[in-house]
């Protein structure tokens, strides 16, 4: 009974100490487990849709562009995706189209309106295969679900913003990487689906793996591989892999990087308290959409469109001085030259990148590195037979990691 008690306290005090950093990362095991929860689904929406693509069907993406970016030409994403132009596609009772909405426009609005609302409907309208991704109280997953549509609830509020500011407006939205997590949830018993009709869905190795393109240049547009027979897998059975592969990564970050991100949210903040710059610099496919949201941190001043390497550092060296910070949410470089850059003009560096600095710029008295914890395969699923790795972890982590310091910085609820 001692033992019992102590548990239960230890317990208790765990949760009484997390701040708006773990909180966040727990809204996303939350969408985990909801997923979890609703696999039998997916698996019977991903055999209707993996029906039509093996009659010779399209897959298309539509919706919010940052998840359209984020499934389109991806490590890890089907090579035969494509984005869905409202007005130019032509769809049939073949196609299949991923439609995704943040309903990131006026929350208080008693309908969504706007392109969303618009490519919506023109959806509804078609015969192909929607499969829709929101909260699970968005109107488009309840009172204006069509009948060629189908809904993938996610647990997450219709106003996704976590946190709230001292003027009651709203931050910290929960919205990207929770869906980002559903649509490659749909994406592994997709794949595996097709693989238990027997078809193999293509899928891009990252070209930062890929010596001269050669397997993106085969690969690219290819809905299925022509001559690879693979061996089927049970239902449910890739959608739950990814599922603990993406747990697993949410539960170190929560777990191990908590320092390092309450290390880099003062930076950040005492930064914008000194009226210094406070740089994010958002690479890849999704995190750039992420700029301007609704909810978007408003602790960042400047977030400038930049290729990492040379032309950022010379950016760095044109724009920023001592004091100021310098956030990345990069790729699988670590970038240290580009840190170190930085360093040298007495910045603060924060990077979120799949390998972790060398030994001398781990040094630095200036540089905080946060382990998003992805592979560097940046996909994770592993597919029996197959030389890739499915359904990318990087969007997903590197984005809590970024939204989790935003709370921490002041965005959040002081603890």
């Amino acid at each position: 009974m001692r033992l019992v008690a102590l548990l239960t306290t230890l317990l208790g005090a765990c949760t009484m100490l997390a701040g708006p950093a773990e909180n966040y990362v727990d809204a996303q095991l939350r969408v985990v487990k909801g997923l979890e929860a609703g696999v039998p689904d997916i698996t019977r929406v991903a055999a209707e849709a993996a029906e039509r693509l093996l009659a010779g069907g399209e897959l298309y993406l539509a919706g919010q562009p940052g998840m359209v970016s984020e499934l389109n030409g991806r490590a890890g994403g089907l090579c035969g995706a494509k984005a869905f132009r409202q007005g130019k596609t032509q769809l049939t009772d073949k196609d299949v189209v991923l439609f995704s909405d943040y309903h990131n426009t006026v929350v208080s609005a008693p309908m969504v309106t706007g392109e969303a609302l618009d490519t919506w409907l023109q959806l509804g309208a078609t015969k192909a295969l929607v499969v829709a991704f929101a909260a699970a109280k968005h109107p488009f997953l309840n009172d204006m679900l069509p009948t060629n549509a189908r809904a993938v609830p996610v647990d997450i509020g219709h106003d996704s913003r976590l946190t709230r500011l001292p003027s009651g407006i709203g931050a910290v939205p929960a919205a990207a990487p929770a869906i980002a997590i559903a649509q490659w949830t749909f994406v592994a018993e997709l794949i595996g689906a097709c693989r238990r009709q027997g078809k193999q869905l293509a899928v891009y190795l990252s070209i930062h793996l890929d010596e001269g393109r050669k397997r993106y240049n085969r690969t690219k547009g290819l809905m299925f591989e022509p001559d690879l027979k693979p061996e089927s897998v049970p239902d449910g059975a890739y959608a739950k892999a990814f599922l603990g592969h993406v747990r697993a990564s949410l539960e170190a970050i929560r777990r191990d990087e908590m320092g390092n991100v309450r290390k880099a949210a003062a930076w950040v903040r005492d930064a914008g308290a000194a009226k210094h710059k406070v740089v994010r610099h958002m690479h890849a496919h999704l995190p750039p959409h992420e700029v301007g949201v609704l909810g978007d941190p408003g602790c960042f001043t400047h977030s400038p469109r930049l290729r990492l390497g040379d032309k950022a550092i010379a950016w760095m060296r044109k724009h920023l001085a001592k004091g100021d910070v310098h956030l990345l949410v990069g790729y699988q470089q670590n970038q240290d030259a580009m840190a170190a850059a930085a360093n040298a003009l007495g910045v603060c560096t924060v990077f979120m990148t799949s390998l972790p600095p060398c030994a001398e710029q781990a040094k630095s008295a200036l540089h905080a590195y946060v382990n998003p914890h992805w592979p560097l395969s940046d996909g994770c699923l592993e597919l029996s037979g197959y030389d890739v790795k499915a359904c990318p972890l990087s969007a997903i982590c590197g984005l809590t990691c970024y939204y989790a310091i935003s709370a921490e910085a002041g965005a959040g609820p002081k603890r």
